[in-house]
């Protein structure tokens, strides 16, 4: 019996009149197949003379639509992190000095341990090892430091027992340090860059706080006061890019920030031209290219560091997340080099310090590979 739901019908023989109309029923229902094959035997020919057509059209050589990716919920576009470890520390360290040496070296100085003891030990990178190669006249962490004249100077910096006042001098090559003059304060957490043959110090910490000055220095002139920031900060990050200097995030007290201001050299003026997406303080910077590269850096101060890289354009201040690094990171140091950055050392998320040097390339957007196809 075929059964309905609900209901149970009996099955009737069948009658000449009920197979007569079974015999039409069946006859319409066999044309109405025929009929439906025909159509779709024309469809698909219409479409494959269009598709035929668009090859025959399109210019020789031409790439195929490129398909649009998404990262995070947004289209992937514009360029990317590479990022490669290439050394090793002679011995990990955070909140230290550097300054590029060599083609693909670079110089490191002083730092924090992983007991977040100061140090004086001065390393040097030359693109492949890592050796120990001298001493500072005294153990220093978190100074600002700044290039000039192939002479890397430290200014300020936590020495074994408080902050300290000195400004030193450490060659290149390692081999010779020394005191070079005094600020005017003892001061650590400043951010530093040179531009124009001068370097700038911008904010810091004494003993009554965070600091809003931005002090400049020259080997012959000494540190003179040029100006003051929008507001007080320390642990910042600063990048020359074009004859400016952009002082990236840092913390006011014991919260991050994310300002990020221009200073132009000349007329001795601070504007604030964008904002990070989230705050940062104790995160490192380089100029790669035409981007500056933000690494990594602490969201809330001393704590739940940050593995993103992210790119700034100095023109527009538009800020883009180019990448991610291996490890989360706050306090490691980042040198440009030609067409690339070193990012080396740091403070991981279980507070040991990090002895990675890792290799950052900017590169275009890695496209999909695509086969060529016959016909």
């Amino acid at each position: 019996m075929p059964i309905r739901r609900g209901t149970v019908t009996e099955l009737q023989p069948d009658t000449p009149v009920r197979a007569a109309r079974a015999a039409a029923r069946g006859r319409v229902a066999r044309r109405r197949l025929v009929a439906l094959g025909s159509l779709l035997v024309v469809f698909v020919a219409i479409v494959a003379v269009v598709v035929v057509t668009l090859r025959k059209s399109a210019p020789a050589g031409a790439p195929p639509p490129a398909r649009a990716t998404h990262h995070g919920g947004r289209r992937a576009s514009g360029p990317v992190a590479r990022v490669t470890q290439v050394g090793t520390l002679a011995s990990a360290i955070s909140d230290a000095g550097a300054a590029p040496s060599g083609g693909d070296g670079a110089i490191l100085v002083g730092g924090l341990d992983s007991a977040n003891t100061p140090i004086d030990t001065i390393q040097s990178f030359d693109g492949s090892t890592t050796h120990s190669v001298g001493t500072l006249p005294g153990p220093v962490g978190s100074p600002g430091e700044a290039l000039l004249d192939k002479v890397i100077y430290l200014f300020g910096g936590a020495d074994s027992s408080a902050s300290s006042s000195s400004i030193v001098s450490v060659t290149t090559d390692g081999a010779s340090s020394t005191v070079v003059g005094q600020l005017p304060q003892a001061m650590s957490g400043a951010a530093a860059a040179s531009a124009d043959g001068t370097a700038y110090i911008f904010g810091g910490e004494d003993t009554t706080g965070d600091l809003d000055s931005i002090l400049s220095f020259t080997a012959s002139a000494g540190v003179t006061s040029v100006g003051t920031l929008p507001g007080a900060l320390s642990d910042a990050t600063a990048v020359s890019y074009g004859g400016d200097i952009y002082v990236i995030g840092g913390a006011v007290g014991k919260q991050a920030i994310r300002s990020i201001y221009r200073f132009d050299p000349a007329a001795k003026s601070v504007t604030k031209i964008a904002e990070l997406p989230v705050a940062l303080s104790a995160a490192a910077s380089a100029s790669i290219g035409k981007e500056l590269v933000v690494f990594g850096g602490d969201r809330t101060v001393g704590a739940r560091a940050s593995d993103a890289i992210l790119g700034i354009d100095p023109a527009s201040g538009r800020v883009t997340t180019l990448g991610k690094l291996p490890v989360a990171l706050a306090g490691a140091v980042a040198v440009s080099l030609p067409g690339a950055a070193l990012v080396i050392g740091g403070v991981e998320p279980d507070g040991q310090a990090n002895s990675a040097i890792f290799r950052v390339q900017i590169v275009a957007h890695p496209a999909r590979s695509t086969r060529k196809r016959g016909g």
